[in-house]
């Protein structure tokens, strides 16, 4: 162990203290413990590590008042020693100077048996290829309130990021937010009480499954949207996850994308390419279970033009199929209250899509399972009048997106 006397202890002016070769783990290089100076012990750990160091973080409570922030070491992984995430506590409600609780540029970063509450901004944040959340929870006190930080856990411009077992409730935005990535594997996770639950943005190759969604404002995401790094969302497989419920009031900040995603939607895809839905349980969403719309619908909607040339709005090869659904559509959110004025029928379809095709009138290829019997094509571009229930002419199918247990 090369760094065996790292130590915060928690007694009158020591921030950091000495130990001995026994007092530590032998897997640890830093062990920390709760002190009068939080942030110095565990920013010297981050900026001190070499590759290949482990941070042990004692049972406790710790108080920051700055972003924490791993910028250079590889291979990285910081572990609460607790028997359970819940024994070490990293809050962040005193923060005064950064945006977000924790922020890593360096690569093969590991998170895990942690809880992050509080932060000001985002709560964990990775520009970092090979980063893992691992048996993380992430919170506010205050609940599900616009204040919050946009994202609990947010991997951005990263590459082979995997999310497990991971808790998240109250973030403004997404509870778990992968944008821009290429290959992410989110799973085993259990996701509530935030505005979107989970959120696949402009990535591609993309795994999401066994994860429990409820009580957000809206379920499970797979989005596609201007002026980002990666032009499109592709390759996004959605399977076999728990989607129920989620008809929490949105409380996303005015303005924002997530703010006009209609309430009570279990699963929205929003453009994007090679897309799949498959063997979802989707129970009890107040608005529909599947949602399935271009872009455009937004420009239809708030009267905003797309500015981004390099950017595809339509969608392209979307396959439902497989799905379990019970209890949906019972009380139209948000813009879909403008299609419920059209349909006579209560409740709602458990599918529903946009009917928006492209200018040259090309077929958005909707591929339904022959179990997605329920179905309506609102026809937005007609004003929602003409509007089409019969899948007939969408039982299709597209070739299935390979599952991800690990990257190869």
């Amino acid at each position: 162990m090369r760094h065996p006397g790292f130590v915060a202890l928690a007694v009158i002016g020591t921030v950091l203290g000495a130990c001995s070769e026994d007092d530590a783990a032998p897997e640890y290089d830093f062990v920390i413990a709760p002190s009068a100076n939080d942030h110095e012990a565990l920013q010297t750990a981050f900026e001190e590590a070499k590759s290949g160091d482990v941070i042990g973080l004692e049972p406790g409570t710790y108080h920051f008042t700055r972003e924490l922030n791993l910028t250079s070491a590889a291979d990285v992984t910081l572990r609460g020693m607790g028997a359970t995430r819940d024994e070490v506590i990293l809050d962040f409600a005193t923060q005064t100077e950064g945006d977000d609780g924790i922020t890593v540029t360096a690569p093969g970063f590991t998170i895990e048996n942690v809880w992050i509450k509080n932060s000001p901004g985002n709560g964990v944040v990775a520009h970092a290829e090979d980063s893992t959340f691992r048996n993380l929870k992430v919170s506010w006190d205050a609940g599900s309130v616009t204040s919050n930080g946009f994202y609990a856990v947010y991997p951005t411009d990263c590459l082979r990021t995997v999310i497990e077992n991971v808790e998240v409730t109250g973030a403004s935005d997404a509870g778990i937010y992968v944008g821009s990535c290429e290959y992410a594997i989110v799973r085993n996770s259990k996701v509530y009480a935030n505005v979107a639950g989970l959120e696949i943005e402009n990535t591609r190759h993309a795994d999401v499954y066994n994860n429990e969604v409820y009580d957000n404002s809206a379920g499970i995401l797979a989005l596609l949207l201007p002026n980002l790094k990666i032009k499109e969302n592709k390759w996004v497989l959605i399977r076999d996850n728990i989607v129920r419920d989620n008809n929490r009031a949105n409380f996303a900040k005015s303005g924002t994308v997530v703010a006009s995603v209609p309430g009570g939607t279990g699963i929205l895809v929003l453009a994007g390419t090679d897309i799949e839905v498959r063997d979802n349980t989707i129970s009890d969403n107040k608005s529909t279970g599947v949602l399935v719309v271009s872009y455009k619908i937004l420009e239809l909607l708030t009267g905003t033009t797309l500015d981004d040339a390099g950017m595809d709005p339509y969608l392209k090869r979307v396959y439902v199929h497989g799905n379990t659904y019970s209890g949906n559509g019972t009380d139209p959110q948000g813009g879909l209250k403008v299609v419920g004025e059209f349909n006579a029928a209560k409740p709602m379809e458990n599918v529903m899509w946009d009917g928006i095709l492209n200018e040259a009138g090309d077929s958005a290829e909707v591929c339904l399972g022959a179990d997605e019997n329920s179905f309506r094509n609102f026809n937005a571009n007609g004003n929602f009048q003409n509007q089409l229930t019969d899948p007939a002419a969408h039982l299709c199918t597209h070739p299935a997106l390979p599952e991800m247990e690990t990257f190869e």
